[in-house]
């Protein structure tokens, strides 16, 4: 890398001198018909080896490069306006580097064309090829201009290697990248129907209180917040490729969300800084506008999310100490694209600032070790040193502390949930959910107790003579809001073994009666009332007619299965999307600065 910066640099102050000079290299005196370098176009080059004290040799190849691609914009300019053809320059990245291809195409063609014939010339299948202009990854459909693509552009092909097994990791980050979507999208297309007592896809500011949104921006939101933790999950094990690619779906989501919402946390600054990062991992210098784009929204996202001298933030966490890695590694982007963008000055000022925020981050290795033994992970060791200076027992404790704040805010948008979930009593007033657990202490279902406590406007002793006298007036009651929060398990009270003999005896399926005496909380008249009317919340198949459920009890079981059906593949997305992703809370304050500091040194020497 170093090598390609050194030469990318060359080119840089360049094009600085021929634009200082108001100088075109593809016209005369500088170029001629044979192709030869001119006298004109040699005493450029011993002037500008002079001024900038480097070797004419190589003054010479830069301004060559520099010529030819003048010359080739040129005639493709010309052949666009001729044939409707455009010239595409696609840029390869990663371990399967082919430097820059030239593509040939009009711009009404598909975008899967233009992936089958990068992919053809690089000798690669057609969906390993990822092609990203602009911030965005170029779709299948719709057609190239409508997708923002122009004559004279230049793309990045995230491309691997053609080894077995840099196949197969290339397959996989498709299919990560795909699963993960997949998953995010299930869970939020089921964002209001989840019981609220789970804790799937809850958004959280930045004290751990719940953010409530319209089902839109929630979904959005939520799918858009789960690719960006799965590409930082990417980040870490260095796959800049399935990261880019996860990051740019995230902002896709994420764009769909009004600017209150996205300013009130600070995952989307955050994810401009990393869209950034992966660019520069992925040594896409042509991707230098957009990531400055990026960084100036995540400027201006950190001043509102924080505060202009982040107040905010202190106000909040009594700290701002951990959230200089953000600060800092925004400089540290600043500082690169300004200096590709040959803004030297602010480069040099902009690296400056941060290898000061860079040196004040660092924190004792041995501190570090100490915290640890205490039972906290490295990267929450480093969070505590940094907010408390070094000092090891206050780290611990205000660890400790913020572990609690945290803790109880979750806990009070739990409860407030729950409470929500379950409903008003006859009086207008809401269910108690200290009054439910107890009921549910006393073995009632969570099911009956809310049933009961909404009848007896929150009174225990009528709800549990009413659990108790009057079952089938709860029966009656209207609880499809509560069916798929109570599982099969706990949706009813034991079934008494006795009465399930008794009722074994009589002739009724054990399963059947079993499910009769939980519906009828163990009550053997109205147990047998219920399997003679084939009411029962649990049918089985039976041979006596007298048995064999209603069509209606036959449709309520078969959406409950649905139901049931649905939970568990959402219960599935989950495990999968908890597996990818990090758990801890603020994962993105936790970094070496190894990476940091590798870039710092390289481009300060540069400059």
């Amino acid at each position: 890398m170093e090598s390609s910066l050194e030469h990318e640099d060359l080119l840089i102050k360049l094009r600085a001198k021929l634009n200082e000079g108001k100088i075109k290299l593809w016209d005369p005196p500088y170029i001629s018909s044979d192709d030869q370098n001119t006298e004109s176009f040699l005493e450029l080059a011993n002037a500008y080896a002079i001024d900038l004290s480097i070797d004419v040799n190589i003054i010479i190849d830069g301004l060559k490069e520099l010529q030819q691609h003048s010359i080739e914009r040129s005639k493709a300019n010309e052949e666009y306006k001729e044939t409707g053809c455009a010239t595409l320059r696609v840029k390869t990245t990663g371990p399967g580097n082919k430097g820059v291809i030239r593509v040939v195409r009009k711009l009404t063609i598909m975008g899967s064309e233009l992936m089958e014939t990068v992919a053809e010339a690089l000798g690669v299948e057609s969906p390993r090829v990822k092609l990203i202009f602009n911030g965005k990854v170029i779709k299948s459909a719709p057609s190239l201009a409508e997708q923002g693509v122009n004559n004279g552009i230049q793309l990045m092909a995230l491309i691997m290697a053609e080894s077995p097994e840099q196949v197969k990791k290339e397959d996989n980050m498709y299919m990560e990248m795909k699963e993960t979507l997949d998953d995010a999208t299930l869970l939020s297309e089921y964002v209001d129907e989840l019981a609220d007592d789970e804790e799937y896809m809850r958004l959280e500011d930045q004290s751990g209180n719940t953010i409530e949104l319209p089902r839109a921006e929630k979904r959005a939101l939520s799918v858009g917040l789960a690719m960006h933790s799965r590409g930082r999950a990417a980040i870490k094990k260095h796959d800049y490729s399935l990261a880019l690619v996860l990051l740019l779906e995230a902002d896709r989501q994420l764009s769909e969300c009004r600017s209150q919402i996205l300013s009130s946390v600070d995952n989307w600054a955050v994810l401009q800084l990393d869209i950034a990062w992966c660019y520069l991992c992925l040594r896409s210098l042509q991707s230098a506008n957009d990531a400055a784009t990026r960084l100036t929204r995540a400027e201006l996202a950190f001043r509102k999310t924080y505060g202009e001298e982040h107040e905010r933030l202190i106000a909040l966490k009594g700290t701002a100490e951990n959230e200089r890695v953000l600060f800092m590694r925004l400089y540290l982007l600043q500082g690169i694209v300004a200096y590709h963008q040959n803004k030297r000055q602010e480069a040099r000022a902009l690296l400056e600032k941060a290898e000061r925020e860079l040196n004040s981050l660092q924190v004792d290795e041995t501190s570090v070790e100490a915290v640890m033994e205490l039972g906290w992970s490295r990267g929450q060791a480093c969070t505590g040193l940094r907010a408390t200076n070094g000092d090891v027992n206050r780290a611990h404790h205000y660890l400790e502390e913020k572990k609690k704040e945290r803790d109880a805010a979750r806990k009070s948008s739990r409860d407030a949930r729950e409470s929500r979930a379950l409903g008003v009593c006859m009086d207008g007033s809401t269910v108690s959910v200290d009054l439910v657990r107890s009921l549910q202490e006393m073995g009632f279902s969570r099911r009956l107790a809310v049933l009961a406590l909404r009848n007896s406007n929150n009174n225990v002793t009528d709800a549990v003579r009413l659990i108790n006298d009057h079952p089938d007036l709860l029966r009656d009651s209207d609880a499809s809001d509560l069916d798929e929060t109570s599982s099969s398990s706990e949706s009813q009270v034991e079934a008494d073994a006795r009465l399930l003999e008794e009722l074994k005896i009589m002739g009724y399926p054990v399963e059947q009666a079993s499910a009769a005496l939980r519906a009828a909380n163990n009550d053997l008249n109205t147990t047998i009332e219920m399997l003679s009317s084939g009411d029962c919340s649990q049918p089985c198949q039976s041979s006596n007619p007298s048995t064999s459920e209603s069509a209606e009890a036959s449709r309520k079981r078969q959406k409950k299965e649905e139901r049931i059906k649905k939970r568990k593949a959402r219960e599935e997305a989950l495990r999968r999307l908890r597996n990818a992703i990090r758990a801890d809370d603020e994962d993105y304050l936790d970094t070496s600065l190894t990476d940091e500091s590798h870039f710092l040194a390289q481009y300060k020497s540069l400059l």
